[in-house]
């Protein structure tokens, strides 16, 4: 029973997640419950081939979770609507204020669920985008066969101007990601 918990549990939590985005993307219509469930319960299958729970379940830690969750959706919206305001009016002046550079920062996170959500995370932020993930000398680190060609140590992060201080976004939201997985 041990070893089937975190699944079940996993499995349910997943259902219930993805059961509420359909209900808000597609509404509580009767006419697709049907359409619904199958895609529910085809994408919490997937998830659980593609993301296994690593872990057992451990409920004490779940209040602190759901909290530190909800911090980083609402920092994450914030910080999205102040950069498509200034990529506005960046773009509505004129002459268009960018300078496009790139700046290097760290990888805090270790690899698994929290890097890879931070990475997406910092691609879906007006501004600034994650061109490529290298080592501590500069080397690209690429994914070949089972594992890396060299050890990401380091992002390099496009910015449409440097004023955006992409590098201190980047340990933000590093930080609340993983306060968020603790």
């Amino acid at each position: 029973m041990n070893k089937t918990l975190p699944w079940v549990v996993a499995g349910l939590l997943r259902a219930a997640a993805l059961g509420l985005l359909w209900v808000f993307f597609a509404g509580l219509n009767g006419d697709y419950l049907i359409y619904g469930a199958v895609s529910v319960a085809a994408c919490t299958g997937l998830s659980l081939w593609l993301a296994p729970p690593a872990s057992a379940v451990r409920i004490s830690r779940w209040p602190a979770r759901v909290w530190y969750a909800a911090a980083l959706f609402l920092w994450f919206v914030w910080q999205s609507v102040l950069g498509g305001l200034d990529v506005a009016a960046r773009s509505l002046r004129r002459p268009v204020r960018i300078e496009p550079t790139v700046v290097t920062a760290q990888i805090q996170l270790e690899e698994g669920h929290a890097r890879q959500l931070a990475m997406i995370m910092m691609n879906l932020m007006p501004g600034s985008m994650i061109q490529r993930t290298t080592d501590h000398t500069g080397a690209t680190s690429m994914v070949q066969g089972g594992g890396y060609t060299v050890q990401p140590t380091h992002v390099e992060l496009h910015t449409l101007a440097p004023e955006l201080d992409p590098a201190t976004q980047w340990q933000n939201l590093q930080r609340r990601v993983a306060r968020a997985f603790a």
